[in-house]
C-alpha cells in the first residue's frame, strides 16, 4: 500500500514539473510551440523512468500497473486543469498522446531483468 502512495505522489510531482516548466517557457515567450512541447515531454519521460528506476520492479507486468497509474493520475490533473479552458480538445493535440503513450515503453525499460 505504502508503494501506491509513493506512486501518486510522484505522478502528481512529474505532472506538476511538466506544467510548470511548459507555463514558465510560454511565460518567458520560449521559442516555437514545437521545441517547447518537444523538450516538455523530454523532461516528463526523463522524469518518469528516474522514478520508474526508483521502485526496483523486476517484472514487466507489476511495471505496467504502476504505469496505468501514473498515467492515470495524469489524466485526471490535465482535466482538472484544462477542461474548463478547452475541452476535450486538449486530449486530441499529438503532444499530450505522445507524452502518455511514450511513458509505457520508457518505464518498462526501467525494470530489472526478468528472472
Amino acid at each position: 500500500m505504502k508503494k501506491y502512495f509513493e506512486i501518486i505522489r510522484i505522478g502528481v510531482v512529474i505532472w506538476a514539473v511538466a506544467f510548470v516548466f511548459i507555463y514558465t517557457l510560454v511565460g518567458f515567450k520560449g521559442s516555437s510551440a514545437l521545441i517547447t512541447r518537444s523538450v516538455t515531454i523530454v523532461c516528463a519521460l526523463l522524469i518518469t523512468f528516474l522514478f520508474a528506476k526508483s521502485l526496483n520492479v523486476v517484472r514487466k507486468l507489476e511495471m505496467l500497473k504502476y504505469v496505468f497509474i501514473l498515467i492515470a493520475i495524469g489524466l485526471i490533473l490535465d482535466m482538472a486543469s484544462t477542461m474548463h479552458f478547452t475541452g476535450w480538445g486538449f486530449f486530441a493535440k499529438w503532444h499530450v498522446l505522445v507524452s502518455y503513450a511514450l511513458s509505457i515503453p520508457v518505464s518498462l525499460l526501467a525494470v530489472k531483468s526478468e528472472k
